[in-house]
């Protein structure tokens, strides 16, 4: 039967199933919003999250999430509320962590740990706020300009846009980050014409007669619906479960746990603490709260990075060769009928990841593969000026034994990419300093803090606003005419 008439029946299994699991919901008569947005409360959960909750530890993490994601203010936060014993610890791991990316002999290595242990022992025996505030920023930026530069090669040739920015993170964390990234696209989107949307909702749709979620204005991001609700399910449990955690850690009870979905699709997850006593309670033990949500995420990434990491050295080797996945139409490798699932051994008797790292045009290469030898010339690259291009995706080959786990570990290696992708997205986005996200509540915290005359708290949270909901606007623009043109 013709492949329409396979995508035909999955669109109309997933309306029928959407439709009835809706109407479902409308007869539990759960809390709705604009019609079909339901907001389904449970007491399920709260147990398990109370239990998990008297496991050691968890004021420590929470401390260090306030760092990782406030750097220098987050100390200086941290410092005004006495916590100067665990910011004397957090330093120590910063610290190890600085020298061991930035200083690569034993002789600095040594030397630079021997200051972080000193710095620690005095940010213990005499702590002082500004003094806290200053190293951690110092400290975070050494982390974050030689990170972008490991990340980001070529960020050297862009030293007045990474210093600027790695200043700024080190100073005010990752909100720092989320405006000068929204301000960068901002500039492009105004003065360079730029047609991409700097935020995006992520949406179900429908590609290649494939059910799934996708951004407007990203065709080239589409996650398969059965990976992207097992991802959905893993972020948003972990992140409403840690402030949970913290709920319960500070004597504040749940009234309830429960899912916001868009019919039967879940859009987001919740738990629901005491809001009296949350509002009475000190304010870091609310920032504690707050703040756990997207460090959870960021973890989660973290440990999918890892799991990836693992599962990719131990089944993948790139002295397996390259393995060829799709061919583009009239491309160099089209014309030598090169052909998907072939293996590529040797490109110029060299390896061939090697060959393909610096692929100038006109050139002709002579390929050793699975199916016989083939010559080819490159040709001038669509996209990227001055470069070579055969036509080809490529992946590596998994290793001899393990062919028959080949799929098994594809889906997993997949299903991991978008446990990631979607995790750093959510903890990232969360972290806007903006009310109703947690980060707009930890600013409103870190401001309160300060001591300073009311009206010019709220004056600075209304910058702030003003700033934010200017960019959100600047940056979703182009969204209007990406649904002008499917309209």
């Amino acid at each position: 039967m013709p492949q329409d008439f396979y995508t035909l029946m999955l669109i109309s299994a997933f309306i029928i199933l959407f439709f009835a699991g809706t109407g479902l919901l409308i007869k539990k008569k759960y809390q709705r919003y604009i019609g079909i947005i339901f907001l389904i409360r449970t007491k399920y959960g709260i147990k398990f999250i109370e239990k998990l909750s008297k496991l050691p530890g968890w004021k420590f993490i929470a401390d260090f999430a306030i760092v990782a994601s406030l750097s220098g203010i987050g100390a200086l936060y941290l410092s005004s509320q006495g916590r100067a014993k665990n910011l004397s610890v957090i330093f120590l791991i910063f610290g190890l962590f600085a020298c061991f990316i930035n200083f690569h002999t034993l002789e600095l290595f040594i030397a630079g740990l021997l200051f972080v242990l000193l710095f620690s022992a005095i940010i213990r025996k005499f702590p002082n706020h500004y003094l806290l505030f200053v190293v951690f920023s110092i400290l975070i930026f050494t982390i974050t300009a030689r990170g972008y530069l490991i990340l980001v090669p070529h960020a050297q040739m862009e030293i007045l846009t990474t210093l600027p920015m790695s200043i700024l993170i080190s100073i005010f964390g990752l909100p720092a980050f989320i405006i000068g990234a929204l301000t960068t696209h901002a500039y492009e989107i105004i003065f360079m014409g730029s047609e991409i949307p700097g935020v995006s909702p992520m949406l179900p749709g429908v590609k290649d007669g494939e059910i799934g979620l996708g951004f407007l204005g990203y065709n080239e991001i589409f996650i398969p619906i059965w990976y992207g609700i097992i991802a959905l399910v893993i972020l948003l449990t972990s992140h409403e479960i840690s402030h949970g955690i913290l709920s319960y850690v500070h004597k504040i009870n749940l009234k309830s746990t429960g899912l916001l979905t868009f019919g039967i699709i879940p859009i987001g997850a919740f738990v629901e603490p005491d809001e009296d006593t949350m509002n009475k309670c000190e304010g870091y033990k609310r920032m504690q709260i707050y703040v756990m949500g997207s460090f959870a995420n960021f973890v989660i990434a973290i440990l999918g990075m890892l799991l990836l990491t693992l599962i990719a050295s131990a089944a993948y080797s790139p002295d397996n060769g390259m393995l060829v996945g799709s061919v583009m139409n009239n491309s160099p490798a089209y014309y030598v009928n090169l052909s998907e699932g072939t293996t590529i051994y040797k490109i110029d008797n060299e390896n061939p990841w090697k060959q393909l790292q610096n692929l100038s045009q006109n050139k002709t290469l002579n390929l050793e593969t699975n199916k016989g030898n083939l010559t080819l010339t490159t040709t001038q690259h669509p996209k990227i000026e001055g470069r070579g291009y055969i036509g080809i995706t490529y992946s590596v080959p998994v290793n001899k034994g393990m062919e028959n786990f080949e799929n098994f570990i594809r889906i997993l290696t997949e299903l991991l990419g978008w446990i990631i992708l979607l995790n750093f997205l959510v903890g990232i986005t969360n972290l806007m300093p903006i009310s109703p996200f947690d980060g707009g509540k930890m600013v409103e915290e870190v401001i309160a803090s300060l001591n300073l005359n009311k009206e010019i708290v709220e004056h600075i949270i209304l910058a702030i606003i003003g700033l934010m909901l200017f960019l959100l606007i600047i940056n979703a623009f182009p969204i209007l005419k990406i649904i002008s043109e499917i309209f």
